[in-house]
């Protein structure tokens, strides 16, 4: 079994066929994967859709009715894919517009190495750094439906970890962070018979949950 990471993908869309291959050469020897080439704008954003590059190569005077600029903003807006536009030509308006879209860079033809090789990392490393966190949103989500159990339920509780700290505690959300035993002082610091186990689908403890209080 191969356990090495996959290729950053790019996606190419230059109606030259010269400089298409130049480009196609230079992304080979930085170790990037092609995934296709496009001569279009309405292909590019079709290609887009169906690849999802890690990044996207633009030329600006493109075959077909749509532009570069217009199918770079398409595929920005729809998946968030950084575009880098290659172009000869160096116009104010053009740099406006394409300014405007939120790409992630600009190079100019003829392509060099290193100019590429900056701009594909630098439009990599923006785009993972923008990405929300899996952790960070799986904890939003967390603590958004113990929210919801709170409001459904009046019997006071908290939701400990194995090391004693409360990840969420009703109707004082601001204990959570807390060592258990300092936030309810008069509650056995342990869990209990009573209390609710929460493992992990491996069986192994994430947490336990207290009702409060004695009835």
């Amino acid at each position: 079994m191969d356990d090495a990471p996959a290729r950053r993908t790019v996606l190419i869309v230059e109606d030259d066929p010269l400089s298409a291959r130049v480009a196609e050469k230079i992304l080979a020897r930085l170790g990037y994967g092609v995934c296709a080439v496009i001569e279009t704008g309405e292909g590019a954003v079709a290609e887009a859709k169906a690849h999802a590059p890690d990044v996207v190569l633009m030329d600006i005077n493109l075959a077909g009715n749509m532009d570069g600029v217009t199918a770079a903003r398409a595929i920005i807006e729809s998946l968030g894919a950084p575009v880098i536009f290659l172009t000869a030509a160096v116009d104010r308006e053009i740099m406006d517009r394409v300014a405007a879209t939120g790409a992630a860079g600009y190079i100019q033809k003829p392509v060099k190495l290193l100019d590429l090789k900056a701009n594909l990392e630098m439009a990599i490393t923006r785009r993972e750094r923008e990405r929300p966190c899996p952790t960070d949103a799986a904890a939003q989500l967390y603590r958004r439906l113990l929210e919801a159990v709170a409001r459904a339920f009046d019997r006071p509780f908290a939701v400990v970890d194995p090391d004693g700290r409360v990840l969420f505690a009703h109707p004082d959300g601001r204990l959570a962070g807390e060592l258990f035993a300092d936030a309810f002082p008069a509650e056995p610091p342990a869990p209990t018979e009573t209390d609710t186990p929460c493992p992990d689908a491996s069986g192994q403890p994430l947490a336990w949950v207290r009702l409060l209080g004695r009835e």
